[in-house]
């Protein structure tokens, strides 16, 4: 794994805001060659897809297709952040892109309320336990700039990943929704217990996002996972684990050192490792 990832381990200040309002922004994560590089990926995906005449594609599952999504699975800046919140035991069990065109007029006032809600399905129902447990995190790369309201940002309300419910008014967005703003290049990271929303896009800026879900081992994955052989064969043991190796089956709930060479990559790297 690149060293330089030493540089960037979560501070204090990270994980009390992270821990206090469920998100987390990281500036600057991607250069301007990076961020053409992949946008010139995704616009393929999206010609592929036959949808790059003006809609909406959300693709689930895209990791596997291209080097380059794979290279941001670890990527330096990012990923120090993603072992510091949830430990070593982590791997990546969803991604989806999306790409918005313009779906509104700049100055239509824009619809409320939005469609608010925790990541994850069944388990916020089969689990009963208040708070939620964390369990998950996202992580969204933005190739687009989304640093003003109406670009199809989404929204959060930040601090409400400790609270299993919320009020949601029938006429307006529950109270402290807040658009995220980020320039191309960042990395948003948020608890999946967040609560948050899709909003329409009012600009003529395109949106594009590549979303990462990192959680621990022994969760299922959300997408099939689908990594192209060759691709999978080139990854070092460490993208391995995130891609979802493992020994057997039992080493995702009780694992060993070759289950999980992020653990012995950080004992020799790191003078505390969490437990």
């Amino acid at each position: 794994m690149d060293p330089t990832a030493l540089d960037n381990l979560l501070t204090d200040e990270e994980r009390q805001h992270f821990d206090d309002q469920g998100f987390l922004i990281v500036r600057n994560v991607l250069d301007e060659d990076h961020i053409a590089l992949l946008t010139k990926k995704i616009d393929h995906i999206w010609k592929e897809q036959g949808q790059d005449n003006g809609k909406n594609l959300f693709l689930p599952n895209f990791v596997g297709r291209d080097q380059s999504f794979i290279d941001l699975l670890d990527h330096p800046k990012v990923f120090p952040k993603i072992w510091g919140i949830l430990g070593w035991n982590i791997y990546l069990y969803h991604s989806h892109l999306g790409i918005t065109p313009q779906e509104k007029p700049e100055d239509e006032p824009m619809k409320v309320p939005l469609g608010f809600h925790q990541d994850s399905g069944r388990v916020n129902r089969d689990i009963e336990i208040t708070p939620r447990p964390r369990i998950s995190l996202k992580v969204a790369f933005w190739l687009s700039d989304v640093s003003e309201p109406g670009r199809g940002n989404f929204h959060i309300i930040p601090g409400s990943h400790l609270q299993n419910t919320i009020v949601k008014p029938e006429d307006r967005n529950p109270d402290g929704a807040i658009p995220v703003c980020a320039n191309a290049g960042d990395a948003v990271f948020f608890d999946r217990r967040l609560w948050h929303a899709r909003s329409p896009n009012h600009s003529p800026i395109t949106r594009k996002g590549l979303f990462y879900g990192y959680g621990y081992r022994w969760i299922r994955t959300k997408d099939d996972m689908t990594i192209r052989p060759d691709l999978f064969e080139a990854c070092d043991p460490i993208r391995k684990q995130i891609l979802g190796y493992g020994t057997n089956c039992n080493g995702f709930f009780s694992p060993k050192d070759e289950d999980v060479p992020l653990k012995t990559w950080l004992e020799e790297h790191l003078e505390e490792v969490p437990a």
